[in-house]
């Protein structure tokens, strides 16, 4: 699998980037899913403490 996607140049023959890979998109996404849901549920654990502590 490639990560970035290159095309040679028509002047001076070197690769230049043309684009990222869509196929890491997905594992991404869900990254940044559970990071929230992992957030959300943390931050809700922490108020219900310190509203049952006091």
């Amino acid at each position: 699998m490639e990560l970035f996607r290159y095309s040679r140049s028509i002047y001076g023959g070197s690769d230049q980037l043309i684009g990222a890979s869509w196929d890491l998109l997905p594992w991404f996404v869900g990254a940044a899913v559970l990071v929230i849901v992992v957030h959300a549920l943390l931050s809700a654990l922490a108020k219900w403490r310190a509203r049952h502590s006091a």
